[in-house]
């Protein structure tokens, strides 16, 4: 079985003698292809020196997360690939997870993802990020927790979301669904890809005995200032729900017109702002829910 680790690279210096050296340090051979975004650092003269058997497509501008990883999806598919890992750079995995992937992915094929537990840095905590995902019982499998409390845990527990820092995808699964949205630049292109996932009847899966480590317990600045725009996107582009866009525009621009009669500049505000956004992006959302609803290499 061949495996591939496709990691996006971004002025990542300080993460990557753990990310690749983890890789090459890992007890199922795994063949790496770094797809880097145009970083303004060293990155590629150190990839060059000091891990020169990856796989290295050089951008000449940064495609952001989703387009990048694309690029190395296809080169995986290319050359043979049985399993693809998204790995982020600012993540490493442990000796024995991706042989604890593949025999999970073997026995459960219903799985179209699989993902480890993210710790922190120091291995102590769970990630928060994913965290806050799996103390949801409306998002993952209540009998995770009973299964923890109890002793008995399972090899994996279905989830609704688990983010992209760690993926573990079978071929049939990208042969399946295909690649991640371009309308998505940085940050929502994974809940898009799991919509697609649970649409196409595939389920996917959080493995609670095997790890990772992800260096994510900080800031995001980006998505704060794009929060509500990520949102919108997440929303209408998730193909298990049939909106209808244009009834949507007409209620938010009542809805803004109604605020103004009534001094309420604000809430006019926040509904004209939507009326224009769902103009503007109509024909894309509808592009992207109609091709997503396809099955095959979308994107890719």
């Amino acid at each position: 079985m061949i495996v591939f680790a496709v990691v996006v690279t971004y002025n990542g210096m300080q993460w990557y003698d753990r990310c690749f050296g983890s890789l090459f340090s890992s007890e199922i051979p795994i063949e790496t292809v770094v797809v880097d975004n145009a970083s303004s650092d060293d990155t590629l003269v150190f990839i060059k020196k000091h891990f020169p058997n990856i796989h290295l497509i050089e951008n000449n501008e940064n495609l952001g997360f989703g387009r990048a990883n694309n690029l190395g999806i296809r080169y995986a598919l290319d050359h043979g690939a049985d399993f693809v890992l998204l790995l982020n750079q600012d993540a490493w995995i442990e000796p024995g997870t991706i042989g604890g992937l593949m025999a999970i992915a073997q026995s459960h094929p219903e799985f179209g993802i699989l993902s480890p537990v993210h710790m922190n840095v120091d291995k102590n905590k769970i990630e928060r990020l994913l965290l806050r995902r799996l103390d949801d019982c409306r998002t993952t499998d209540p009998a995770l927790f009973d299964d923890l409390f109890f002793g008995r845990v399972s090899d994996v527990y279905e989830t609704k979301y688990v983010n992209a820092a760690s993926w573990f995808m079978p071929r049939k699964t990208i042969e399946t669904i295909g690649g991640f949205d371009p309308l998505f630049f940085h940050y929502g292109e994974d809940d898009n890809y799991l919509h697609r996932v649970r649409f196409h009847g595939l389920s996917v899966g959080v493995c609670p005995q095997i790890r990772v480590v992800h260096d994510n317990d900080r800031p995001r600045p980006l998505y704060d200032s794009r929060e509500h725009e990520v949102l919108m996107l997440i929303e209408y582009t998730n193909v298990n729900k049939n909106h209808d866009i244009r009834r949507d525009m007409r209620q938010h621009w009542f809805k803004a017109i109604k605020g103004f009669v009534r001094g309420r500049k604000k809430t006019a505000k926040d509904h004209y702002a939507a009326f224009l956004w769902l103009k503007r992006h109509r024909e894309a959302l509808e592009e992207s829910v109609n091709s997503n609803r396809e099955k095959g290499l979308n994107w890719l």
